[in-house]
């Protein structure tokens, strides 16, 4: 299929096949391609995701632009047609736009947002050039003319903009592909260090981000030999391999793209999709065709996984593959990387340890956007815990000393966010039960008192992943001394033992009608030491 500028590709256009002669050819060609290997099979499943295999409603935007002045770049109008042909056959109705301006790139982003809603798969992937300043990432529409960083939000499409749509509409399913690290001919004219490369952003619930090489690295435009870039040529051989969970359908494009550049391009992802999500559906045991089992595309699977120290890369497999050749060897696997399912965790385990670090997004009713936060273990002494802290809000490195006694730890000079309450409490306190002693804090001028309650155990999902947690709720009334009413105060803490910190952390505050503080922090990612 030749693809025109501004042309959108759906999976209804296409003619349908009409009489039964019709269909029986189309079976007869499906059981021909399906004997023809691992091309016929993917072939065949793309086929059937074109029927009634698919129920949610997949709905992407392709965008290559290419067409900068006065450098060109040569692959990325190739590099959309080749993806989006590729998104059509997995099911999705692709809207293609080329060599967008700042205006029309508007347009298209937000016509794919008001497309949204909470049975969508969604797929973004932008070709072209992008740049990022102060940890947010723009896409370059082709007829901007950058001279300094003060004028990249203006003439740039921050990429936040639709990363809110996709979380107002909280699509099932959200992803995000920037094949945009392309030499950039805007740091030429700037001496800021924060044009080379894209900036790391966490993925909002239920997104994943890909990016075409790792965050602050940038690759060249022409390193690929087939008109395409080696990323969008690895990504569209790999999209269409039935029942590949998308996690590790991304690796297999990693390796193989790290493997073609001799290591100059090492793409990376970050990932908070909930439950599993494969492009092309695995064979249905129910279909009214047959298909012999693909031993390759297992085989595949095990050699992608198998040095592996995730037990959900083997859970994946399992679950595609419950009785496969390496079933016995995935389960070990599983039982040798997951957490004892019994036993109390030990004091010393919830102690932290330098180098600890945990990654937190503040969600709060009167802030425009996520903020992130980040907390290192620095010593860990007799007074508490010496953190340093940084923020997306701005450059600053905080260190505050968190003392091993419950309380509300503000940080130095940040008044940003509510105060934390207590966020290694288990390091002293193990569970539910445990008396913490009254608190008290200032609202709204107002000195409040507020009593403890353990509120048992329950699961959390958060960003992180699923944790099983102690939940600790702390309540105050007193009155406001603005003349607003009463004042009510709820703070909501969970603790999970393996984590060593809070993963949850939920504040509200008001007076009277008016509410006075509204913060959410939640997990996004930690490592332990």
């Amino acid at each position: 299929m030749c693809a025109m500028r501004g042309s959108s590709w759906t999976a209804e256009s296409r003619p349908a096949q009409r009489g039964a002669s019709a269909w029986r050819w189309l079976a007869t060609l499906t059981l021909l391609l399906c004997a023809l290997g691992p091309f016929g099979a993917g072939e065949a499943a793309a086929q059937r995701m074109r029927g009634v295999a698919v129920t949610e409603d997949r709905v992407a935007l392709v965008i290559g632009n290419a067409a900068y002045r006065p450098e060109p770049l040569d692959n990325p109008v190739n590099d959309a047609r080749l993806i989006g042909r590729t998104l059509e056959q997995a099911g999705f109705r692709v809207t293609l736009r080329e060599n967008l301006g700042r205006g029309a790139m508007f347009d298209a982003l937000r016509e794919f947002g008001a497309r949204l809603n909470e049975n969508t798969v969604a797929v973004l992937y932008y070709a072209g050039h992008a740049v990022q300043l102060r940890d947010h990432n723009f896409m370059i529409p082709v007829d901007a003319e950058i001279r300094n960083e003060d004028e990249i939000p203006v003439q740039g499409m921050d990429l936040s903009y639709i990363l809110a749509q996709m979380s107002r509409a909280r699509s099932r399913v959200n992803i995000v592909i920037l094949d945009a690290c392309r030499d950039n001919p805007f740091a030429k004219r700037s001496s800021g260090a924060a044009l080379r490369g894209l900036a790391q952003m966490d993925a909002p619930i239920g997104t994943l981000l890909a990016y075409a090489t790792a965050p602050g690295k940038q690759a060249p435009d022409g390193i690929g030999k087939t008109g395409h870039s080696i990323y969008s040529a690895e990504l569209a051989q790999h999209l269409l391999t039935p029942g590949l969970p998308v996690e590790i359908m991304f690796k297999r494009v990693r390796e193989a793209v790290v493997r073609e550049s001799r290591q100059l391009q090492v793409p990376w992802e970050h990932s908070s999709l909930l439950g599993e999500f494969a492009f092309v559906p695995g064979i249905n045991a129910s279909s009214d065709v047959a298909e012999a089992p693909n031993d390759g595309a297992e085989a595949a699977l095990w050699a992608s996984i198998e040095g592996s120290a995730r037990a959900d890369d083997f859970r994946a497999y399992l679950r595609q593959y419950p009785k496969g050749r390496f079933a016995e060897q995935a389960r070990a696997r599983v039982a040798a990387l997951s957490p004892p399912a019994t036993g109390a965790v030990t004091p010393t385990q919830l102690m932290p340890k330098v180098g600890d670090t945990w990654r937190y997004r503040v969600t709060d009713r009167f802030r425009f956007g996520d903020l992130f936060v980040t907390a290192r273990v620095e010593a860990v002494t007799d007074q508490g815990i010496a953190e340093t802290w940084t923020t997306t809000a701005d450059a600053k490195v905080r260190m505050t000393l968190v003392p091993l006694k419950p309380g509300f730890n503000p940080l130095p000079d940040w008044s940003a966010a509510p105060p934390e309450f207590a966020p290694y409490l288990q390091a002293m306190h193990t569970g539910v039960g445990e008396a913490i002693g009254v608190q008290r804090r200032t609202i709204d001028a107002v000195p409040m008192t507020l009593k403890p309650d353990w509120e048992g155990d329950e699961n959390v999902v958060v960003a992180a992943g699923s944790f099983r947690a102690h939940k600790l709720v702390l309540r105050g009334r007193g009155k406001s001394a603005r003349g607003n009413g009463a004042l009510a105060a709820e703070y909501v803490v969970w603790y999970a033992p393996n984590v060593r910190r809070i993963v949850k952390y939920q504040v509200s505050a008001t007076a009277g009608r008016s509410v006075r503080e509204s913060t959410t922090f939640e997990l996004t990612e930690y490592k332990l030491q």
